[in-house]
């Protein structure tokens, strides 16, 4: 049979509030829901971030993280937009620094974690680029930093 995906749920503090967050990081509207608000991105048939008030405080919160992929635009390019919208970098790594790509952990203005992966785009050109024989890749991943070891440097504000 198997399983279908539909929600993912995340205990907060106030969920309008961090609702307004999400709302803007995802491009999606704010819809209300039963005891807290409800994030549709692919529309109400589509999977939906629910964001509810913390049922029990001062019991630790999930260790859950969402993993997101932009579409368009660039890694770095859509660090810059989350950050600017109150998120923060807690960690920053590669995935394959020889192709540049990388995945940069963030956290929520309420501090729940979600990941952030190479674009689309980025992904495509790595991919095109590794099985093109004539191709040295040559300014494909970032030239590593003097002592780096594994992570990326991403400028944000």
């Amino acid at each position: 049979m198997g399983l279908t995906m539909r929600v993912i749920e995340l205990e907060c503090t106030d969920p309008l509030k961090l609702g307004a967050f999400w709302s803007a990081a995802l491009e999606a509207p704010l819809g209300p829901g039963v005891d807290g608000v409800n994030i549709s991105p692919q529309g109400e048939a589509g999977m939906r971030l629910y964001l509810v008030e913390e049922r029990a405080s001062g019991r630790p919160r999930s260790r859950t993280r969402l993993w997101l992929n932009p579409v368009v635009g660039s890694l770095e390019a859509e660090v810059a937009r989350l950050t600017g919208l109150g998120a923060t970098v807690v960690d920053k790594r590669w995935t394959n620094r020889s192709c540049g790509l990388a995945v940069v952990v963030l956290a929520d203005p309420e501090g729940n974690e979600f990941c952030i992966e190479s674009s689309d785009r980025e992904l495509a050109e790595a991919e095109r680029r590794l099985e093109d024989p004539l191709d040295d890749l040559d300014g494909l991943g970032p030239e590593p930093e003097a002592g780096s070891v594994g992570f990326i440097r991403i400028d944000t504000p």
